[in-house]
């Protein structure tokens, strides 16, 4: 279970707007194409919801929607943040929400924007600062990309703020899923890694690092939706040291 845990922050900025439509999402009324975030909420809490994500920029700061993977972005401090834990937070507000939705996504957010937890993750642009064992911020990103690399999978990375999203492809019974691997806390674990393991190649010891970190389900790693037993163990064997 999601526990918000309350927080508020405050910047500014503008707000930037995705509009591509998801092939996998289900039918709404009068022959909308909806997302299946969106199904979280009935119409009119569809329609308050979005109002006040769009509300949002003005009190939260810069932001970006993406619909199709189910995330929220904030720009300053970096975010992000799942739309289905935001629907479903905001859901659970009821008629509040309905009657003030700009306030209640405005709470919904900055509590996220406070505090990690499952469904969001905070990143930090010095995630990187030179190199380590002659990897700066491309070419770390690039291997750990190379690491966690699922069948079917897409990926891309944001060296910027060093972030991974991995989107796992669904199946006739599950949706598609994206996982959120934050680049900088990998970095922190290999660097510990790397004093406790000096001899061991560069390779061998990042598999193991990110391997651990997907294991124990914890910080640096969150999903755009609660995971599959299917997606969490494609993620897990793709990144598994050989024997």
């Amino acid at each position: 279970m999601w526990i918000a845990v309350a927080g508020a922050v405050a910047v500014i900025g503008v707000i930037v707007w995705s509009f591509r439509r998801n092939t996998r999402g289900a039918d709404e009324p009068g022959g909308r194409p909806g997302w299946d975030w969106e199904s979280r909420l009935g119409e009119d809490a569809r329609v308050a919801f979005m109002e006040g994500v769009r509300a949002c920029h003005d009190q939260v700061g810069p932001l970006s929607l993406d619909e199709e993977r189910g995330l929220l972005r904030i720009v300053d401090p970096p975010r992000l943040i799942s739309l289905y834990l935001l629907a479903d937070r905001f859901t659970g507000r009821g008629q509040d929400g309905l009657h003030d939705p700009q306030g209640t996504v405005r709470e919904l957010v900055a509590q996220c924007v406070a505090t990690e937890q499952p469904g969001v993750l905070h990143l930090r642009a010095d995630w990187l600062s030179g190199e380590v064992d002659g990897m700066d911020r491309s070419g770390f990103t690039a291997a750990v990309r190379e690491i966690v690399r699922p069948d079917g999978a897409s990926s891309s990375g944001d060296e910027s703020v060093g972030c991974l999203e991995v989107t796992l492809p669904g199946s006739p019974d599950e949706y598609a899923n994206t996982a959120l691997l934050d680049l900088g806390r990998v970095v922190e674990l290999y660097e510990k890694a790397r004093a406790e393991r000096p001899a061991m190649p560069a390779g061998a010891l990042l598999r193991d690092v990110v391997f651990g970190l997907i294991n124990e389900a914890g910080p640096g790693l969150t999903w755009a939706r609660p995971p599959t037993e299917r997606h969490r163990t494609a993620l897990l064997a793709a990144s598994r040291p050989a024997t």
